[in-house]
């Protein structure tokens, strides 16, 4: 059975509305507001095989599910990441974990995000070619600070889960961060106190 991401991508890509244009941001919005049992979707998307992979892409953007090392001295941490692939080493690999912005702020920095895009012959985004010294150097790009984490792959306890570009748009609207520890209202308050500062 097909997750709510890949089905809701699917309909949104048939109203051809522009990406996070107004129409396609209101859109996702009014789909999202009627979605109920959130909790299964990550499973949902868990289960689908086609987007199980075995490894990590530069400027790619996936769901995992993440035991993170030292869990007790963290104030809180997200459990099912959605994550922007920066850096890639030996052990690991460092990341933008999404689901610290709030929704809004989300979607802003996504489309930020989006004006460093590689695209093929067709006109598709492949992947983001951004790195960690561009947005330490642009003040634009600050959203950055709270999301930047550095992931172990001895912790991934799931397969990586590989969202296709056409989806990025939807997986980023889905309220499905899975924070323990504190609750998301709290994570997003110090994330934005983050940014401001």
């Amino acid at each position: 059975m097909a997750s709510k991401l890949t089905t809701l991508s699917a309909e949104k890509s048939a109203t051809e509305t522009r990406l996070l244009s107004k129409q396609s941001i209101q859109w996702l919005m009014n789909k999202i507001a009627t979605l109920r049992n959130l909790s299964s979707v990550p499973t949902a998307i868990s289960k689908e095989k086609f987007r199980q992979t075995n490894q990590f892409k530069l400027g790619r953007l996936y769901f995992f599910s993440y035991d993170p090392k030292g869990k007790d001295d963290l104030p809180y941490y997200d459990k099912f990441p959605l994550v922007l692939v920066l850096e890639k080493y030996n052990d690991g690999f460092l990341g933008l974990n999404l689901h610290y912005l709030p929704i809004r702020y989300r979607v802003a920095f996504l489309g930020k995000l989006l004006e460093f895009a590689s695209m093929n012959d067709k006109d598709e985004i492949t992947r983001i070619r951004i790195t960690y010294d561009i947005l330490n150097a642009t003040k634009r790009l600050k959203e950055f600070r709270p999301c930047l984490k550095q992931y172990l792959l001895s912790n991934v306890k799931s397969k990586i889960l590989a969202v296709e570009p056409h989806e990025w748009e939807v997986a980023t609207f889905l309220p499905i961060h899975q924070f323990k520890k504190a609750k998301p209202q709290k994570v997003w308050e110090d994330s934005i106190e983050q940014i401001r500062n």
